[in-house]
């Protein structure tokens, strides 16, 4: 039985690895056009939006703004975005966004899709520069002044602390006639830079009429609005209307496959006098569960945790909070999933010990039915339950580990906490594979070949066939291969659970191993 124990745990180790290999991190939709503004019915004769009163080409400015989080490029045609940089908790730059990846887009700016184009006009600003200290909140205005009387400002509104800040759209009439205000798309992409080696996918989520939409609809999803965001693994930019009601989202996607995302706003009529303010909150910045649970409601869905990844989250952070390093925090959780897990680990010890008991009779059983294979198993089965063994009590551990697993290996996937975290020696960044070096192209990781040796020492302690000694070295082989590239948090705790499971072989089964009363 030990062979089909073993064909067991290598056919549940396949479903656990491939889950971890194909399982996407998103799929991003495909592309779609901003939808035309929806019409609006009056009685009234309004005049549309028209040309500015100063020349169009003024000249480009760009303006710069710092904080101690940010780094902020914005320019005066079309009050839009140029870059956006963030600083991680190594103090290092990382960009959100770039000029050089916009190819013409305008995030930020007011997408109206019928022309005079809003963001393709000149606004009028007084400010240079914007520099934010620590405790200051400051406003960049950037304004423009339209021959029918229109007067819209862009406000940009940056903090001292954090990645929250926030954009407003003031437009105020200031003629005599009602002005038709377009309706209009406020989008952030295209794409969240990749910030390592390797590129990486970008998810277009939202919260809408109270619901969690897992991936914008191309063509636009009509709804009320709580925020919509554009992340990758570790951050996001996100847009939060703030008091202001929007029509919907919307995505796209570029010929690079890189995203954009957005809110809409419909058409209204301004009449004279009157200002209407469209408010939005931006959060630029890490994919932090704790952090994201305080800046809205449900946004901290997007991290993509289940009950499981929740409970291992704070679980994790705890320990953490009592050990100051995430590696030995995962130590610790392991043997405490051990123990959690122990009564039925002795059961499948007592398991294991039962079916080598029988084995001389189901030997002679072999050796008597070889030729009939439906004979044997019967004649098997009988042997089992005369004797009172579970054949698979074996492997019940090793299936409750594979939920534990996954939900696991999604908290350290996820966790930017756990992003550029040490543990000891040569491991720098535990949501990393644990490369000291590279050969030929190859990178070389210890943490994977250690787990595949105790692998070996484990499959050879609880084998008892000799005919199965080949697959018992061709396993840990194949193990080792699929562990190469995944987090070494992950193959960290499997590496502590092979040595803890191994311990406990030796001391239930070979140290006890002469008390095993042999059936003859």
């Amino acid at each position: 039985m030990e062979k089909r124990a073993l064909i067991a745990t290598f056919l549940s180790m396949l479903v656990i690895v491939t889950f971890m290999y194909l399982m996407p991190a998103g799929t991003p939709p495909p592309a779609t056009k901003t939808p035309a503004a929806t019409a609006t019915s009056s009685n009234l004769a309004p005049e549309a939006i028209s040309t500015p009163v100063t020349p169009k080409n003024t000249g480009e400015k760009t303006i710069l703004i710092d904080t101690p989080n940010n780094k902020v490029a914005i320019s005066t045609r079309g009050a839009s975005l140029l870059s956006w940089q963030i600083k991680d908790k190594d103090n290092k730059w990382l960009t959100m966004i770039s000029s050089n990846t916009l190819n013409g887009k305008k995030p930020l700016a007011l997408l109206t899709g019928q022309e005079p184009f809003l963001s393709e006009m000149e606004y009028n600003t007084g400010q240079e520069s914007l520099q934010v200290s620590a405790g200051e909140t400051k406003t960049l205005s950037l304004t423009i002044q339209l021959a029918n009387g229109l007067e819209i400002t862009r406000q940009y509104i940056f903090k001292g602390e954090g990645y929250l800040h926030s954009t407003v759209a003031i437009f105020q009439n200031k003629g005599n006639a009602p002005i038709k205000i377009p309706g209009y798309t406020l989008s952030w992409g295209p794409g969240l830079n990749p910030l390592n080696s390797k590129a990486e996918t970008n998810n277009a989520e939202a919260w809408i009429d109270g619901k969690f939409q897992k991936g914008v609809k191309p063509a636009g999803q009509n709804g009320v609005v709580s925020w919509v965001t554009l992340s990758s693994q570790y951050f996001a930019a996100t847009l939060l209307p703030a008091q202001t009601i929007f029509e919907g989202v919307v995505s796209d996607k570029n010929q690079d496959k890189k995203i954009s995302v957005g809110l809409v706003q419909k058409e209204y009529i301004l009449a004279p006098g009157e200002t209407k303010k469209d408010a939005v909150d931006l959060y630029i910045g890490p994919k932090e569960y704790k952090t994201l649970k305080t800046i809205a409601p449900n946004l901290e869905r997007i991290v993509g945790f289940g009950p499981s990844e929740k409970l291992c989250y704070y679980v994790l952070n705890g320990i953490n909070g009592m050990v100051h390093n995430y590696g030995w925090a995962i130590v610790i959780l392991t043997l405490i999933l051990q123990i959690i897990l122990l009564p039925l680990t002795l059961k499948s010890y007592r398991s294991m010990k039962e079916m080598q008991r029988v084995q001389p009779l189901m030997k002679q059983l072999q050796e008597k039915y070889k030729d009939d294979a439906k004979r044997l198993n019967i004649e098997i089965m009988n042997l089992y339950k005369a004797h009172k063994v579970n054949p698979f009590g074996g492997c019940l551990p090793m299936l409750l580990q594979m939920p534990i697993l996954f939900a696991l290996y999604n908290t350290i996937r996820y966790t930017i906490e756990l992003r550029q975290a040490p543990f000891i020696f040569w491991i720098k960044d535990l949501s990393l594979p644990d490369t000291v070096t590279a050969i030929a192209g190859i990178n070389i990781n210890i943490l994977p070949l250690v787990m595949g040796i105790s692998m070996l020492l484990q499959q050879k302690m609880s084998n008892v066939d000799p005919q199965q000694a080949k697959m018992v070295m061709f396993m840990p082989i194949i193990f080792t291969f699929f562990f190469w590239n995944v987090p070494s948090g992950l193959v960290l705790y499997w590496f502590i659970n092979s040595i803890v499971s191994m311990a406990g072989q030796y001391l239930f089964i070979h140290k006890r191993e002469a008390k095993v009363e042999v059936v003859k």
